[in-house]
Protein backbone atom coordinates (compact mmCIF):
# COMPACT_ATOMS: atom_id res chain seq x y z
CA UNK A 1 0.00 0.00 0.00
CA UNK A 2 1.30 3.30 -0.85
CA UNK A 3 0.29 6.46 1.21
CA UNK A 4 1.52 10.13 0.06
CA UNK A 5 0.57 12.67 1.77
CA UNK A 6 1.63 16.28 1.22
CA UNK A 7 1.51 17.38 4.79
CA UNK A 8 3.30 20.73 4.00
CA UNK A 9 -0.14 22.05 1.69
CA UNK A 10 -2.66 20.59 4.01
CA UNK A 11 -0.81 22.64 7.12
CA UNK A 12 -0.88 25.87 4.31
CA UNK A 13 -4.27 25.35 3.07
CA UNK A 14 -5.40 25.53 7.14
CA UNK A 15 -3.18 28.76 7.38
CA UNK A 16 -4.73 30.04 4.14
CA UNK A 17 -8.31 29.19 6.05
CA UNK A 18 -6.82 31.29 9.14
CA UNK A 19 -5.74 34.04 7.38
CA UNK A 20 -9.50 34.41 5.20
CA UNK A 21 -11.24 34.03 8.87
CA UNK A 22 -8.94 37.33 10.25
CA UNK A 23 -9.80 39.54 6.89
CA UNK A 24 -13.25 38.49 7.32
CA UNK A 25 -13.52 39.34 10.84
CA UNK A 26 -11.64 42.59 10.05
CA UNK A 27 -14.31 43.30 7.23
CA UNK A 28 -17.42 42.76 10.23
CA UNK A 29 -15.15 45.06 12.31
CA UNK A 30 -15.18 47.54 9.85
CA UNK A 31 -18.71 47.40 8.41
CA UNK A 32 -19.94 47.82 12.24
CA UNK A 33 -18.01 50.84 12.91
CA UNK A 34 -19.15 52.10 9.71
CA UNK A 35 -23.03 50.76 10.58
CA UNK A 36 -22.83 52.15 13.51
CA UNK A 37 -21.82 55.71 12.97
CA UNK A 38 -23.90 56.33 10.08
CA UNK A 39 -27.44 54.81 11.47
CA UNK A 40 -26.77 57.09 14.48
CA UNK A 41 -26.19 60.00 11.99
CA UNK A 42 -29.38 59.20 9.65
CA UNK A 43 -32.51 59.67 12.40
CA UNK A 44 -34.99 59.04 9.68
CA UNK A 45 -36.31 55.87 7.90
CA UNK A 46 -32.81 55.16 6.43
CA UNK A 47 -31.40 54.55 9.19
CA UNK A 48 -33.51 52.07 10.24
CA UNK A 49 -33.09 50.40 6.72
CA UNK A 50 -28.85 50.67 6.97
CA UNK A 51 -29.30 49.22 10.82
CA UNK A 52 -31.70 46.05 9.06
CA UNK A 53 -28.83 45.45 6.49
CA UNK A 54 -26.09 45.57 9.13
CA UNK A 55 -27.65 43.08 11.15
CA UNK A 56 -28.14 40.85 8.52
CA UNK A 57 -25.08 41.31 7.02
CA UNK A 58 -23.31 40.78 10.41
CA UNK A 59 -25.62 37.64 10.14
CA UNK A 60 -24.22 35.89 7.03
CA UNK A 61 -20.46 36.91 8.41
CA UNK A 62 -20.63 35.12 10.99
CA UNK A 63 -22.47 32.15 9.28
CA UNK A 64 -19.43 32.41 6.84
CA UNK A 65 -16.90 32.58 9.87
CA UNK A 66 -18.23 29.71 11.30
CA UNK A 67 -17.84 28.05 7.93
CA UNK A 68 -14.41 28.70 7.35
CA UNK A 69 -13.90 27.80 11.28
CA UNK A 70 -15.21 24.27 10.67
CA UNK A 71 -13.48 23.96 7.37
CA UNK A 72 -10.01 24.52 9.18
CA UNK A 73 -10.74 22.25 11.60
CA UNK A 74 -11.47 19.57 8.56
CA UNK A 75 -8.61 20.20 7.14
CA UNK A 76 -6.36 19.96 10.40
CA UNK A 77 -8.24 16.37 11.28
CA UNK A 78 -7.82 15.39 7.65
CA UNK A 79 -4.21 16.11 8.28
CA UNK A 80 -3.60 14.38 11.30
CA UNK A 81 -5.19 11.51 10.48
CA UNK A 82 -3.32 11.24 7.39
CA UNK A 83 -0.05 11.04 9.31
CA UNK A 84 -1.84 8.73 11.64
CA UNK A 85 -2.07 6.38 8.97
CA UNK A 86 1.58 6.91 7.65
CA UNK A 87 3.01 6.02 10.81
CA UNK A 88 1.09 3.14 11.03
CA UNK A 89 2.01 2.02 7.99
CA UNK A 90 5.76 2.41 8.23
CA UNK A 91 5.50 0.61 11.55
CA UNK A 92 3.63 -2.62 9.69
CA UNK A 93 5.61 -2.39 6.31
CA UNK A 94 9.19 -1.22 7.58
CA UNK A 95 9.60 1.46 5.25
CA UNK A 96 7.62 3.45 2.66
CA UNK A 97 8.46 6.78 0.08
CA UNK A 98 6.43 9.96 0.72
Amino acid sequence: MLIRGNFSQLDGLADQIVNTVARVQQEMDTWQSTSGATSADWLDGAGGEFEEISRAWQQVSSAQQAMLEALRGGVQTANSELQQALASAIARVGSTSI
